[in-house]
């Protein structure tokens, strides 16, 4: 799930809404390649990335077109990407099929427990949270805490754009902490110099563990 980019002003999705594979699907269908599509990695997740050595498992959810999903894979890490939106999956596997320990599924990521329960070393976010309602942010929260391994790194950006409306919801540092910090021990989040320019000061790199 990625969000739609709504005008300023116009009313906020409702949950129902943007809870569809169908809803998604049609904001692929209607632009091609949505703005939120960097068309590359994301800067902040290159930066982690620069000198360190990671293994094991990462989840992507919302992984759109599935490039974030490459350059784990890339690192060292068996990567799988989640969508719901059949056209976003479609464009993942045909920019990024071939690629070892690199696999996507067309599945709600909500669907994800109980069968994949503590299954992953890292949960990468990146415009996910803000796709999600606001009404179903605590849901998330605990959905990335079940998903995580015991010791498991929730890393990935929270993207604090301050406009009214969504999605993309906005996701103020007090909105994070609210629902993540009961299950997770925060050991970094501040705002990172790694950000496309249209970005700049307004992206939360975060970092928490699942104890």
């Amino acid at each position: 799930m990625k969000p739609s980019g709504r005008n300023a002003g116009q009313s906020p999705a409702t949950s129902a809404e943007i809870s569809t594979p169908a809803y998604w699907n049609a904001v692929y269908a209607e632009e091609g390649t949505p703005r939120w599509d960097l068309g590359h990695f994301a800067p902040a997740l290159v930066h982690w990335l620069q000198g360190r050595k990671v293994s094991g498992s990462a989840l992507v959810p919302g992984c759109g077109f599935g490039h974030d999903a490459r350059l784990l894979a890339q690192s060292g890490l068996r990567a799988l990407g989640v969508d719901f939106a059949p056209l976003a999956l479609a464009r993942a596997r045909e920019l990024h099929g071939g690629i070892p320990n690199l696999e996507f599924s067309d599945v709600d990521m909500f669907s994800l427990l109980p069968a994949r329960a503590a299954s992953f070393d890292y949960v990468y976010e990146y415009t996910c949270f803000v796709a999600v309602h606001p009404s179903r942010r605590g849901e998330y929260a605990r959905l990335l805490h079940g998903l995580l391994k015991p010791g498991g790194l929730l890393i990935g950006c929270f993207y604090n754009h301050g406009r009214p409306g969504g999605p993309p919801f906005d996701a103020t540092r007090e909105d994070v902490l609210a629902v993540f910090e009961p299950h997770f021990r925060i050991e970094k989040f501040e705002v990172t110099p790694h950000s496309i320019e249209r970005r700049q000061g307004h992206e939360l790199w975060a970092e928490f563990r699942r104890p």
